[in-house]
């Protein structure tokens, strides 16, 4: 990916207005004369959406986009629908005032000593892309009074989650780097409880590991957020409620549909103590009995 790291710190430091992004192999033209071309290594589609976000935010009016626009189409368009124009598809037509390489940007002494234009904070790099192009974009829907409610047709990054036959495992809630999924718990008598998954669809940045380290496949997308969803405040779905008893030997909670008194572990254990089981999926050695 090439990032605009560099370019952030320019922009927060200048009044560049209008910029231009011309990928690598593309001629050195822009739309108008007056606008600094920023040469990029190689594609466009390489630039990440947030990155492009951050740089509106902090002080590029319009970027003109020069190349193949990739995925940041899709960018493209759900600014158009939020009616911002300011990702454009270049024209070339003349040389620029100036040009420079992405990660060769000039920066004066100022600048290199935190004195530039502007007091707005360069983008923390240690949050996930995805988090934040959600807070560049809520950003940029303030700064031009938008309300997110004009990207409730938009699809994000998100995914809207259903589930059918969680076991309470905890296995999602654990893996999910957004603390997007939660597992309660309503104690309803000794070694019984009602335990309900839920999810906060804000949250969620479609990084699939739920779906995929599910134990029993219990985990289905219903199709993508809106964008809407996604910038809106952290709400709880309940996606499954599940009742569960304390298996007595391991003492960890099971689903009572399961019935019996031992977990699905215990149960094939006491039933075979001194069997293999081979894992599913795995070639078995030439021989093998088990």
């Amino acid at each position: 990916m090439t990032s605009l790291r560099l370019l952030h710190s320019w922009l927060r430091a200048n009044e560049p207005g209008p910029i231009a992004l011309v990928a690598g192999g593309e001629p050195e033209l822009v739309t108008e004369k007056d606008i600094p071309a920023v040469l990029l290594p190689g594609p466009l589609g390489e630039v990440p959406a947030h990155e492009l976000l951050e740089a509106l935010g902090l002080g590029a009016m319009v970027i003109h986009l020069h190349g193949d626009p990739g995925p940041l189409e899709t960018l493209r368009t759900t600014l158009a629908v939020a009616g911002i124009d300011r990702l454009q598809l270049g024209t070339p037509a003349v040389k620029p005032r100036e040009s420079f390489g992405v990660e060769d940007v000039p920066h004066s002494r100022r600048n290199l000593f935190g004195l530039g234009r502007s007091d707005l904070p360069l983008p923390d790099e240690t949050l996930l892309p995805e988090d934040r192009e959600r807070l560049a974009l809520r950003s940029l829907l303030e700064a031009e009074g938008v309300d997110p409610s004009a990207l409730s047709e938009a699809p994000s990054h998100g995914l809207v989650l259903r589930t059918s036959g969680c076991t309470a495992c905890g296995v999602c809630v654990k893996a999910c780097p957004t603390e997007a999924l939660e597992l309660s718990h309503l104690e309803t008598g000794p070694d019984r409880r009602i335990t309900t998954l839920a999810v906060y669809d804000s949250a969620c940045i479609g990084c699939r590991r739920c779906v995929e380290l599910c134990p029993v496949d219990a985990f289905t997308v219903a199709g993508p957020t809106s964008w809407e969803t996604r910038l809106g405040e952290r709400s709880r779905r309940p996606l499954e409620t599940i009742p569960t008893v304390r298996c007595e030997r391991c003492k960890t909670y099971f689903p009572m549909r399961e019935g019996g008194t031992l977990c699905a572990t215990c149960r094939a254990t006491r039933e075979n103590p001194f069997g293999i089981r081979w894992p599913e999926g795995v070639p078995k050695p030439p021989g093998a009995r088990f």
